[in-house]
């Protein structure tokens, strides 16, 4: 990746208030910087050098690209859209994405959008550009509201259970949609925060039209290791994964299963500290993504309310798995419906041009005739 440091003729500034607010006064020893200058630090922090000779792979960019996005998400307070950034992207391709609207959410107009609301839970992950990709395709027939689950910081405070992601989840949706009804869609980890949230919203007397769950087992099925392996060797042979990352990853479950992750978390902090570790950041995404496993695990093994709703399970092929996987206890009815690929697979290609029209048919039947007619006024 060429290192393309931000000039002031490659990206004009508009007279808007918006983009020339000063932000953040502290930084900078008293300046208060824009966001250009906040996005140029951002991105020559993430991209400017490459601190892993020879290991400049695919995955390396993802991090950083993560990387570089979280960073201009601290310093500014915009809650930026993962999938209108690219990974060869410069800093001047960002700031105009920034300042156009089109990555934050300035750039939807709430009164014009008239496509009916639904509420994307991804799993432990987060919200990548694999779910990115999937919510761009739902865009046809919905507005498509990413949930935030807490970061590792915050998990690390305490926010370290499900409940505490579908109150993260709750207060989003207060802000995006604080009336009307209520649609979510939540994948693997993100199907037991929906169905936490679809309780709360009873509790608070919405309505809740659409609870869609993307292959999420609520039956303790305990661990095949077996399975596990085979996954992962599927994975390095189709270069979804690489060896760093598996090691990263071994290295987030060891600790975690040690109560070691606060420890781990200060050590890369300190190493870190004002520069960027493709290794380092990738440790603290396994380490997230261990720890909101781990709440998931703590979750299956509690109490869980049976809600007076329907459901549809979207459900893999699971060989000897029940046909509702643990759902028809916790819900009033379910429609299952099959779908192509395997629990980690079935929002990418070639399985989300099978799965993305079935999800689409199973929400827009939730429409009532008013929001039918402005979805297709909208499109």
């Amino acid at each position: 990746m060429a290192q393309t440091y931000l000039q002031p003729e490659m990206a004009e500034r508009p007279a808007d208030p918006f983009v020339n607010q000063k932000l953040h006064p502290s930084r900078m020893q008293g300046r208060e910087p824009t966001i250009y200058q906040i996005v140029q630090d951002a991105w020559a922090k993430s991209f400017g050098s490459r601190d892993m000779p020879g290991a400049w792979e695919e995955g390396d960019d993802l991090s950083r690209l993560l990387r570089c996005i979280q960073e201009i998400e601290s310093a500014t307070g915009l809650e930026l859209s993962v999938g209108d950034f690219a990974r060869d992207m410069t800093a001047a391709d960002m700031v105009k994405a920034i300042v156009s609207g089109k990555a934050t959410a300035k750039a939807v107009d709430v009164q014009a959008d008239v496509r009916p609301v639904l509420f994307l839970l991804p799993g432990s992950l987060g919200y990548g550009p694999s779910m990115a990709a999937f919510a761009a395709g739902l865009g046809k027939i919905a507005r498509v509201v990413p949930i935030k689950y807490p970061d590792l910081a915050s998990i690390l405070n305490g926010n370290n259970t499900v409940a505490s992601m579908a109150d993260a989840a709750m207060e989003q949706i207060r802000r995006s949609q604080p009336v009307g009804h209520v649609r979510l869609l939540g994948h693997s980890l993100g199907g037991v925060v929906a169905f936490e949230v679809a309780a709360r919203l009873l509790e608070a007397r919405r309505s809740i039209k659409f609870l869609g769950i993307l292959d999420t087992t609520i039956i303790n099925e305990g661990r095949d290791y077996r399975e596990t392996l085979a996954r992962t060797l599927r994975r390095l042979r189709a270069n979804r994964v690489n060896i760093s990352r598996i090691a990263c990853r071994a290295l987030a479950k060891a600790t975690a299963a040690i109560g070691g992750e606060a420890s781990l978390a200060w050590m890369l902090h300190r190493y870190t500290r004002g520069k960027f570790n493709a290794t380092s950041f990738r440790i603290r995404l396994e380490l997230q993504e261990v720890l909101r496993s781990r709440a998931f695990y703590q979750w299956l093994a509690s109490p869980k309310p049976s809600l007076p709703i329907g459901a549809t399970l979207f459900r893999c092929n699971r060989d000897g798995a029940p046909h509702a996987l643990g759902w028809d206890c916790a819900l009033a009815s379910l429609d299952v419906i099959p779908i192509a690929g395997t629990h980690i697979e079935l929002v990418v290609e070639p399985y989300l041009a099978t799965n993305l029209p079935l999800v689409e048919r199973a929400v827009v039947q939730t429409y009532t005739p008013a929001e039918f007619n402005r979805r297709k006024v909208q499109s």
